[in-house]
């Protein structure tokens, strides 16, 4: 695992992680050999894969990205440590989300795919605006 200035933030998100993976094995046999793991804005899946892949997929990809945000830290960390902290979790909680939905969808859930797309558009701009605001950037 990636070093960390803040080992309460990595803690909380290895968990998250370790939560997504886990919930990935529990449904495991209620799961289609074939699993969507991508879909259209209209919610049509269009990129199937084993149910093996798809549920190590997004918590390999969640324990990357956690690694990669660590390391953009601490090559530029931000002025407020709370920053790193909202954005490293925030991130790590939106990918939480995600595969839950790509499971829930695979179980024959429906899934409001316009309401997705608008909760990651809000997620996107809640954690921007947090950092902007935290970090006393200007956009002009």
């Amino acid at each position: 695992m990636c070093a960390s200035t803040d080992r309460q933030t990595v803690l909380v998100s290895v968990l998250l992680v370790a939560l997504t993976a886990l919930a990935g094995v529990a449904l495991y046999p209620r799961l289609p050999a074939e699993m969507a793991i991508h879909f259209s804005a209209s919610g049509t899946p269009d990129n199937f894969v084993s149910k093996a892949v798809a549920v190590a997929l997004l918590p390999t990809i969640m324990l990357a990205t956690l690694c990669i945000i660590e390391v953009a830290m601490r090559t530029d960390p931000p002025d407020d440590p709370r920053t790193a902290a909202v954005v490293t979790v925030a991130t790590t909680a939106l990918m939480a989300a995600v595969h839950g939905l790509i499971l829930a969808w695979n179980l024959g859930y429906p899934v409001p795919f316009d309401l997705v797309l608008l909760g990651v558009a809000v997620w996107t701009v809640g954690v921007c605006g947090y950092a902007i605001r935290r970090e006393g950037l200007s956009l002009g």
